[in-house]
Formats: C-alpha cells, sequence, structure tokens
C-alpha cells in the first residue's frame, strides 16, 4: 500500500499551482506539458479494452509512460480517464511488475519505448481516492484556464456531467 501524498482536495490544487503549468485546454495538452516537465514522454492511445474492465490503463515502458483509454469514451469522461491515469503517473504509484506483458493493442506497436516494465491498473483504495483528487484538481484548472478565455465554465459539476 502506498501512502497518499495528496489527501485533500486543497493539497492537490496547491500542488497543481506549484507546477506553473501553461494553460492547457485538454488532458492531452496536460500530458504533453508534463512529458516535458519530467523529460519523460506520456503518450495517449485510444484502444478497444475489455468490458467490462478499466477504463484506463497506466503502462509504464523502459522509456516512456503510456495511458490506454477506452476507445468508447467520449469528452469530459475520456478528459477524466487521462488526468486520473495521469495522476497515478504522477503520485508514483506502484503496479504489477510484468516484465514480459504486451499487450495486444495495436497503437502501441507503432509507440517507441522498448519493453513494457510496469503495468498500473489495480490500486488499492487510498491510491484511487489519491488519484481521484488530483484529477479532480487537473480538472478544476481546466476548467479555470477555459473560463479565462470564454470558452468554458469553472463549475467541476458541470465538467464531471459531461456539460
Amino acid at each position: 500500500m502506498t501512502s497518499a501524498r495528496f489527501t485533500n482536495i486543497h493539497s492537490c490544487r496547491k500542488y497543481v499551482r506549484s507546477l506553473r503549468l501553461d494553460p492547457y485546454a485538454s488532458a492531452y495538452e496536460l500530458c504533453d506539458q508534463m512529458s516535458s516537465l519530467r523529460d519523460r514522454p506520456i503518450r495517449v492511445v485510444e484502444a478497444p479494452l475489455p468490458i467490462p474492465g478499466p477504463m484506463g490503463v497506466w503502462i509504464a515502458r523502459a522509456r516512456d509512460d503510456v495511458v490506454v483509454v477506452q476507445e468508447l469514451a467520449t469528452g469530459t469522461h475520456r478528459d477524466h480517464i487521462v488526468l486520473h491515469e495521469l495522476a497515478h503517473i504522477l503520485c508514483g504509484h506502484e503496479g504489477e511488475q510484468l516484465p514480459d506483458y504486451q499487450p495486444e493493442i495495436p497503437a502501441l506497436e507503432t509507440a517507441r519505448g522498448g519493453p513494457v516494465g510496469r503495468l498500473r491498473s489495480a490500486y488499492d483504495s487510498v491510491c484511487e481516492r489519491e488519484a481521484e483528487l488530483l484529477a479532480a484538481a487537473f480538472a478544476e484548472q481546466l476548467l479555470d484556464d477555459l473560463d479565462e478565455e470564454g470558452e468554458g465554465s469553472s463549475d467541476v459539476h458541470k465538467y464531471f456531467a459531461g456539460s
């Protein structure tokens, strides 16, 4: 079990502000920024993940991180899945060691980076809560950025409702 670094939304908001990010209009743009900040690529691919099953999976490979998102997810739901998996990356959550694992996801065949090191798709509730809180803080920042540009609303409830 990983001890939580972010125990409430306030600590998550403080962390997000400390990153001094450029405005971003989507979770994909945020991943690009975090790739630059971490000097380690984060690739987002959409794939037909099994249903029932996880809507998103983080795969840490030798030279990059891959966030796999259920291809059927759309709009704010898809963005939130990406933000949630990004939060797992930034929190340094651990997963199952699968050194030879290569998922049958066509988009990964073209993504560079070598063999998979860890597949993260199952976490204890502390890690899940932490990832949800951090994802929510990133979503709030996304909405604030859009609102400043006159393109959105800073109501996080609308974000999660998909409005």
